[in-house]
């Protein structure tokens, strides 16, 4: 996984490096290899169903590794966090452009 916590001055990742560090991240959770996740995807039109307890595993892993809140408890309903591509989506918008990750790893 890349550690964008590394570099304090990092801004929001682009929706594809996101993407990237999503589906790394529930590839961790499902202890499966991160190609088989990419293919699982790709088979299925490029999105799949993930269930509410995978979607807040990532979002673990993603505030660790990121070094900020990703997520409000409203946010962690399972309809809310139906797929990857709706993670992606709550993760990017409660991330507003131009914050940098904190130094120290904290919000």
């Amino acid at each position: 996984m890349v550690n964008m916590s590394a570099n304090p001055a990092q801004l929001r990742p682009d929706q594809e490096e996101l993407a990237a560090a999503i589906i790394e991240a529930l590839a961790t959770v499902r202890a499966a290899p991160v190609g088989e996740l990419r293919e699982e995807i790709a088979a299925a039109g490029g999105d799949i169903e993930i269930d509410s307890r995978e979607a807040e595993a990532v979002i673990a892993i993603l505030e660790r590794q990121y070094g900020r809140t990703l997520a409000n408890v409203e946010d962690l309903e399972p309809e809310r966090l139906s797929s990857v591509s709706s993670l992606a989506e709550l993760i990017y918008r409660r991330w507003p452009s131009g914050h940098p990750i904190a130094s120290g790893g904290s919000r």
